[in-house]
């Protein structure tokens, strides 16, 4: 490898520090990703945007142009903050705090939390890429309304299959979006509070699944899962040993597509 490319850029021109500016403010609102972004400004490829962004590249003043033409509708005139009307509430620009997440306050009491959001083609690739911050941040986002700015680690999924289908209200349907909280690896030796949270996304060396644990056995390091799917021939309740297991959310939000 070419350690020169390792070496950030002596100086970074004006167009290169509005366009990194303009970037962080709308990712996950104007556009999805870096492959999106460079398809729009014609490179060839997502790394030239990732160049550009951790200062080893400047952009072209072209590329700037073509960037402010596409996205004019978000990018606000100087002096005045980010704004679009969404459900009749003016949002603000996007801000980062102590959390892992950034956030739109909305200025109502309710703020809306922009997470990394693991789409159903993407299941294989986040098992080898989970632990990657760049892999992380050139997935898609999704966003939904709290009432407070959470602290922690937070991730998307999206739900492949019916096994946590039971056609109630508790039912996880097929194409929905679960959003988890992650539980800290050293917390998995105190027991899992699955009375409070009753449903996990839980990222296993053979793939990622959205179950519920129905009993976390301390001692051993194992969790029972179980389906919703009142079929138990197709879908029987399994255990599984943590030690298996990289990461596991408790899920706090599900966005149901109708």
């Amino acid at each position: 490898m070419n350690s020169a490319k390792t070496l950030k850029i002596k100086t970074q021109r004006p167009e290169t520090i509005e366009f990194i500016d303009h970037y962080l403010k709308l990712k996950g609102i104007a556009f999805t990703n870096n492959t999106q972004l460079a398809a729009e400004l014609g490179y060839r490829t997502n790394s030239s945007i990732t160049e550009i962004i951790k200062g080893r590249q400047n952009i072209d003043p072209d590329k700037l142009l073509i960037f402010k033409e596409k996205y004019r509708k978000f990018i606000p005139e100087p002096g005045v903050g980010i704004s679009r009307s969404s459900n009749g509430f003016a949002i603000g620009e996007i801000q980062d705090n102590d959390t892992d997440s950034p956030f739109i306050d909305l200025g109502t009491g309710q703020f809306i939390m922009i997470v990394p959001l693991v789409q159903d083609y993407a299941y294989a690739g986040y098992l080898s890429g989970y632990q990657d911050k760049e892999y992380i941040d050139e997935l898609p986002k999704h966003s939904f309304v709290v009432n407070k700015q959470h602290k922690g680690k937070y991730m998307a999924f999206q739900v492949i299959g019916d096994s946590m289908s039971d056609g109630t209200d508790e039912s996880i349907t097929e194409g929905s979006t679960v959003t988890g909280r992650e539980i800290q690896r050293h917390l998995w030796s105190s027991r899992f509070h699955i009375h409070r949270f009753k449903d996990y996304v839980i990222v296993h060396k053979e793939g990622i699944l959205i179950k519920r644990i129905i009993k976390h056995d301390v001692d051993t390091g194992v969790i029972t899962c179980q389906s919703l799917n009142p079929n138990k021939d197709a879908y029987p309740d399994f255990e599984l040993a943590l030690d298996d297991c990289s990461q596991i959310f408790n899920i706090v939000n599900v966005t149901q597509i109708r």
